[in-house]
């Protein structure tokens, strides 16, 4: 990172044992800003780029980003659900349109969520999108082996 930003990290571990990279160089934060990167999404009200929706694979890989980062996979009375939540109304808004594009029946958005909860939706959500986010994938699997839903 050094070569390639001309700028020396520092490094550090957080109290809840995260990996924190840390670069101390306004030169660095401006081109930052400059590329698009923002300080607060929520503030900003930042969107996926455009170009995401040129092509399903950017959609599928975006919406499983989100989803990794800012959804939950829980257990209803009758099954399971997946759940996206943000306060950015225009990421809301993509992620629902990306999914709807890609073929799901997402709910409309809810405050600030937007629900996958059809059977058929989470059989091919999880055949063809996926969890990168281990948490995720083994509440799937705890649920599928604690409760036979089989998704």
């Amino acid at each position: 990172m050094e070569k390639l930003f001309g700028s020396r990290p520092k490094c550090f571990i957080s109290k809840n044992g995260n990996s924190v990279v840390y670069f101390g160089s306004t030169v660095l934060v401006r081109w930052f800003l400059a590329m698009g990167l923002r300080y607060n999404k929520v503030k900003d009200q930042v969107d996926v780029p455009r170009w995401i929706f040129s092509k399903n694979a950017y959609m599928g890989a975006a919406i499983r980003g989100l989803i990794d980062t800012d959804g939950s996979v829980y257990r209803l009375k009758f099954g399971m659900q997946i759940s996206f939540c943000n306060h950015s109304k225009p990421l809301l808004q993509s992620a629902r349109k990306m999914l709807l594009e890609l073929g799901y029946h997402p709910s409309k958005i809810n405050g600030q969520n937007i629900y996958i909860t059809r059977r058929e939706d989470l059989k091919k959500y999880f055949t063809e999108i996926g969890f990168n986010n281990l948490k995720h994938r083994e509440r799937l699997l705890a649920f599928q082996k604690n409760n036979g839903c089989v998704v």
